[in-house]
């Protein structure tokens, strides 16, 4: 099929290249009459045939391998060809309001200036004499560096309209009034753009008259769409050629595409992107030295986009300047905190890690409230709490309006935490002319990665009334198959096992008998421990009726109790107490004995939290311990958890000779008795086999051979694993003591299948099999217990190093001083089984994996 025409200015011919390869006596008469003139000499085995003032005609064929889908933006309206059967063409203003009304003077809406006479501007799209209009506008201001940064992620094509050029968007026809998202490098947005114009011009040459159809105004379709003559590419402007063109004539502007998304905030890798800027022009961060750039940003209105890059371009002037207040005048109040100043939970979390956290947030208010002529990135938070209490006191947890306005006040909470952690950044490094790449310096503060990507403390107010509602049930902990130790016939309880050789047991969740059965097992009976210590590992709300144990869980999602994160055993305990109370309000109550039955009626008569179940069994066993030690995950620790796990069985092996006497025996136990009381028996396991001294089996020499399929990764020799052991002294060795904990921790356990270390490429394979959701779950729980391996790995060898210092150091100090330098966080940020998949998935990247591990509940109670 023919997409276009490209014809020639006239010119002559050379006629021997048109004729025959046979010739005939006619056609040199012919060829020797018009000799000279603008003629082609056709000839057939009659006469020949003279065409005069002819001109060659060249023609591009293009195929096009997907069907040309006509349609109409509404109802009886004209259908036309669609790009890639499915997107209009619209022009960019349709969704920009113009608050600054400066687009009739600039034909840029929204341009304006940081206050403070700081060189950072920013606009909404201008077109292309607009453009030039700024440009001059700022080079008479004496500004004789100019850095222009467009920071589009869309695609934006510049059609000629009269005398300018003006932009258009790509917009989805069953979302029209939202730009579609296509890049996220200037490479790739770039040839996008390229790829949607060659389309366009070819779509046109299917019309005589080369034409193609624009939208222009949305308000009034009975005008659109426009149909504008597109013959050549010239036609249309991209996006590179518009300003890179500027940049080519003249010598004091550079120009840079950052593709920051519409939402969320920009990428490590987009950070350094634009602080390329700056390290290449030493001057510019020099205190010494007066100059910078003046800072032209560029997004679709000059709102959020604009608003983050010009904060962040303040900041860096500012500490240039050392404009800066110097000390905080404000401490956040815990207990009455301020939601206009932003005082949310996990800018408390964030602050309070942050050296002098409160002055970096002080300064980020300062920078934000001098760059919000057209949008406030802090009370931008708070409009997005308000509508979000109204519409879930309205109980309309379920409509997809909460949802949206639940995904917006997170984005908007997630970029202030990101710029208080970029000017925390700047704070460090700007001494030192930014040398290190900010995701380096997130690499030697993880801790920062993890704040910053744990967000919504919601549900630490979630009102227990949700239970009367009937928007969260009771569900019973035991389910046909827990047992699959069938330990309950002797102990009472579910999955209970040892440890071999160590004092350290593992189970399920205890009822009050089960409760009463282990200890007394592990006092009176064959063990003769004089001291057991239960550790309750569960982060979820959990209640004792009537000596049945129940989770609570939500409607949307019966799998999974509720976990509340970040809480800490006596938060637990308190909302427990709550829940005890609403249960206690009348009689009879819905409960699920199995997620797959139908909920069946409940008398309450007795209800006990954890804490008064375990405070019962105290009053006949003095030597009894209880604690609570809630773990965030099922498949990972963090380093915190780490140091709590060793300082909780620390202070309990206070003397020296407790560590080989048996006189304590430690108890974990989680809902199931399986993931975080495995994962916890191993780190015990590890921490005892340090003090008391690893058996047989731990030398190289001693070591089972294996001879299987793949026995190369179900022994865990992944190349991340690989690089890891490389990196530690004496890594193999480290590796070799881990493994030798989860083989004899796997030896008790077996009939549940769950090896901390074979289950990685089981998983790994399962999700390989799978599709959709189910895919993308396994793919992030392969991953995850990919890094508790590393992790474990890492914890044995602090223990090797400051096991002479009596572990003075944590575990989490350790991580940050020690291994943090040496990579083992670029390794923990670049996880992937790269010998075994063509790339790594989304959930290499640490950030990545935490998000997608947290709970997605509808919102209820009040966004804190």
């Amino acid at each position: 099929m023919c997409y276009g025409q490209m014809r020639s200015a006239s010119k002559k011919v050379t006629m021997s290249s048109l004729l025959c390869s046979k010739k005939h006596k006619h056609v040199s008469d012919a060829q020797d009459m018009y000799a000279g003139k603008q003629c082609v000499v056709r000839t057939n085995k009659v006469a020949p045939v003279i065409i005069k003032d002819c001109r060659e005609e060249f023609q591009q064929f293009l195929e096009i391998s997907e069907p040309i889908i006509h349609g109409s933006l509404a109802e009886g309206m004209l259908e036309h060809p669609l790009i890639k059967g499915k997107y209009f063409i619209v022009q960019d203003f349709n969704d920009v309001k113009d608050t600054l009304q400066t687009y009739r003077l600039t034909s840029a809406p929204n341009f304006h200036q940081a206050s403070s006479d700081q060189p950072i501007f920013a606009s909404g799209q201008p077109t292309v004499n607009g453009l030039g209009k700024v440009l001059t506008h700022l080079m008479s201001d004496s500004h004789t560096q100019i850095l222009l940064l467009n920071l589009r992620s869309e695609p934006i094509l510049f059609q000629r309209v009269d005398d300018d050029y003006v932009p258009y968007s790509v917009r989805h026809q069953e979302n029209i009034h939202n730009m579609v998202m296509m890049g996220d490098t200037k490479d790739s947005c770039d040839h996008i753009e390229s790829c949607i114009r060659k389309e366009i011009v070819s779509l046109a040459g299917i019309e005589d008259e080369f034409v193609f159809y624009f939208y222009d105004n949305l308000d009034k379709l009975q005008q659109e769409p426009h149909i504008r003559k597109v013959e050549f590419e010239e036609d249309i402007l991209l996006s590179n050629e518009v300003y890179a063109r500027e940049a080519f004539s003249n010598p004091s502007l550079r120009y840079d595409r950052i593709c920051l998304p519409e939402m969320g905030i920009p990428t490590e890798d987009l950070v350094d992107q634009f602080l390329s800027h700056f390290r290449e022009s030493p001057a510019y961060l020099d205190k010494n030295n007066p100059a910078f750039p003046a800072v032209y940003l560029i997004s679709h209105s000059g709102g959020r986009r604009s608003a983050i890059m010009m904060v962040m371009s303040c900041l860096i002037y500012a500490h240039k300047k050392g404009t800066l207040v110097k000390e905080s005048s404000h401490i956040i109040n815990p207990k009455h905190p301020n939601y206009n100043d932003g005082e949310y939970q996990a800018v408390q979390k964030l602050v309070n890690h942050l050296t002098d956290g409160n002055l970096i947030k002080q300064q980020v208010d300062s920078v934000i409230d001098e760059c919000s002529q057209v949008i406030n990135l802090r009370t931008c938070i708070i409009d997005h709490k308000k509508k979000l209490e109204a519409a879930a006191f309205k109980r309309m947890q379920t409509d997809s309006f909460v949802e949206h306005v639940h995904a917006g006040c997170l984005s908007a909470l997630e970029t202030y935490c990101f710029l208080i952690t970029f000017n925390a950044y700047l704070r460090d490094q700007m001494p030192n002319n930014l040398s290190w790449s900010y995701n380096k310096w997130l690499h030697r503060n993880p801790e920062v990665i993890r704040l910053c990507s744990q967000l919504d403390f919601s549900e630490l107010s979630s009102p227990p009334s949700l239970l009367s509602s009937q928007h969260r049930v009771l569900v019973y902990d035991d389910y046909i198959g827990l047992d699959v130790l069938s330990s309950q016939m002797d102990i009472k309880v579910s999955n209970f096992r040892r440890l071999m050789g160590l004092p350290i047991y593992g189970m399920a969740q205890p009822t009050r008998k089960g409760l009463s059965k282990v200890v007394n097992h592990l006092l009176h009976h064959k063990q003769g421990y004089s001291n057991v210590i239960v550790v309750n590992l569960r982060s979820d709300y959990v209640l004792e009726v009537d000596e049945t144990s129940y989770s609570v869980r939500d409607m949307s999602n019966l799998a999974e109790p509720i976990h509340s994160q970040c809480s800490s055993g006596k938060d637990l305990e308190e909302m427990e107490q709550k829940l005890k109370k609403e249960l206690r309000s009348k009689k009879v109550w819905k409960a699920y004995k199995e997620i797959t039955s139908p909920a069946v009626d409940i008398e309450v008569t007795s209800v006990f939290t954890p804490e008064e179940l375990y405070e019962q069994q105290r009053l006949s066993t003095l030597d009894m311990h209880y604690r609570r030690l809630p773990l965030q995950y099922d498949h990972c620790l963090n380093e915190q958890e780490f140091d709590e796990i060793q300082d909780l069985i620390l202070s309990f092996m206070k003397e020296s000779g407790s560590w080989v006497d048996n006189s304590h025996a430690f108890v974990f136990h989680c809902r199931t008795g399986k993931s975080r009381t495995s994962l916890t028996m191993a780190v015990a396991g590890l921490l005892f086999y340090h003090m008391t001294g690893f058996p047989y089996g731990a030398n190289p020499d001693e070591q089972e051979r294996v001879s299987c399929p793949n026995a190369r990764y179900t022994k865990g020799e992944y190349l991340v694993v690989e690089k890891l052991i490389w990196m530690l002294p004496d890594g193999h060795q480290v590796k070799r003591e881990v493994d030798l904990v989860l083989d004899r921790l796997f030896e008790t356990m077996s009939p549940m299948h769950f090896h901390l270390r074979e289950v990685i490429f089981v998983v790994f394979n399962k999700g390989k099999s799978t599709t959709g959701a189910a895919k993308r779950y396994m793919n992030r729980l392969s991953y995850d217990f990919l890094e508790r391996y590393l992790y474990l790995i890492l914890y044995n060898a602090y223990l090797h190093m400051e096991k002479s210092g009596h572990f003075q150091r944590s575990f989490t100090r350790w991580m940050t001083e020690v291994a943090a330098p040496a990579g083992v966080y670029e390794l923990l940020d670049n996880l992937g089984f790269f010998t075994l998949e063509s790339s790594p998935s989304e959930f290499s990247r640490l950030k990545n994996r935490i998000l997608d591990r947290q709970q997605k509940l509808p919102f209820s109670g009040v966004f804190v």
